[in-house]
């Protein structure tokens, strides 16, 4: 910093040299800044009357989620980065049968019925095997004992268990879990090509 001559005094104005990246207008001495363009921007408490845009891309500030038919909106908060809803089911307006199905009414109480063949859920076990709760019919193709074990029973299940080899005896066991049987016996074995089926009532499992 530096004084024109003649030498100035403390107490009135002079004149000071201004140096590099620092600008004077009209008496005010100003800095200009950079920001580069990598820098990081935090906006806070933003209101936008029209789409925001920043750098190109748009920006959410508010949402208006729509409702449909048995569908209803709760919990909304639509402004700010909390901005969240509830969607909520208020009941099914109509149905649409599929193949094998009749339905009769299309809105309040509506009855299903199965018009078409019942298909038997089918499962192929070539080892030992524990049914489970979507089996319906078990066949055992194996050259070796096979043992297919019952689930922990529910009252009304019912199983269909089959020989599917075809050759000798002693091909497939059919047991219960736990204290479980099947007539009062731990066990059934199946000869060539015989098949069993089970119903669960009064704490066993029922031969039909």
């Amino acid at each position: 910093m530096a004084y024109l001559y003649p030498v100035a005094s403390d107490a009135d104005y002079g004149v000071v040299e201004v140096g590099d990246f620092i600008n004077v207008f009209d008496g005010i001495i100003s800095i200009p800044q950079d920001v580069s363009t990598t820098s990081t921007v935090t906006f806070a408490n933003i209101e936008a009357t029209d789409n925001l845009t920043l750098d190109g891309n748009s920006v959410i500030t508010t949402v208006t989620p729509v409702a449909g038919p048995g569908i209803s909106i709760s919990d909304l908060d639509n402004t700010g980065p909390a901005t969240g809803f509830t969607v909520n089911n208020t009941g099914v307006i109509s149905l649409v049968a599929g193949t094998g199905i009749s339905l009769s009414g299309s809105t309040g109480n509506i009855t299903v019925s199965a018009t078409g063949a019942d298909f038997l859920n089918t499962t192929t076990a070539t080892s030992n095997y524990t049914a489970t709760a979507t089996d319906e019919y078990i066949g055992v193709n194996s050259t070796t004992l096979v043992t297919i074990t019952l689930p922990p029973g529910v009252s009304g299940r019912v199983y269909t268990i089959k020989d599917q080899y075809g050759t000798g005896t002693g091909r497939v066991n059919v047991q219960g879990t736990g204290t479980e049987k099947i007539d009062g016996s731990p066990f059934k074995q199946l000869s060539a090509w015989a098949s069993i089926t089970v119903v669960f009532n009064d704490g066993q499992w029922r031969i039909i």
